[in-house]
């Protein structure tokens, strides 16, 4: 009998925690978990940047007082939780993204220049809880 192997090329799956995990959600939250915002420089507030040509979304950290700073908040429901939330539903309507769900960054980094690089060609539905 022949057998039409196939590798799995993924390898072992992570531990939420250990790497940068970034969603947008259909309201157009972007959601950022504590190593997204630690590979950031831990700030208070952002600034988002768009590549029009590429559909990237841009993060870096910025000063609070600055006239286009969104505030890095906590969710709502969970005051201890690690993690921080932007909400950018006019960035999103400026530049025409509208998810039909909850969708993860599958490549989500930051690169050399301190910019979280949220490619929109890299995502993938983020599973919702059930409660």
């Amino acid at each position: 009998m022949q057998i039409d192997w196939e590798e799995f090329d993924e390898g072992a799956a992570r531990k939420k925690g250990e790497c940068v995990h970034v969603t947008l959600s259909r309201k157009r939250t972007f959601f950022l978990n504590q190593k997204a915002i630690e590979a950031l420089g831990d700030p208070d507030a952002v600034v988002l940047l768009y590549d029009r040509r590429r559909s990237i979304v841009g993060m870096r950290r910025s000063s609070v007082d600055a006239p286009n700073a969104f505030r890095l908040k906590r969710k709502e429901q969970k005051r201890n939780f690690p993690g921080r939330v932007v909400y950018a539903a006019n960035f999103c309507r400026r530049y025409g993204i509208d998810p039909s769900e909850t969708l993860a960054f599958t490549d989500a980094h930051v690169d050399k220049d301190g910019v979280l690089v949220l490619s929109l060609h890299e995502v993938k539905p983020f599973p919702q809880r059930r409660a």
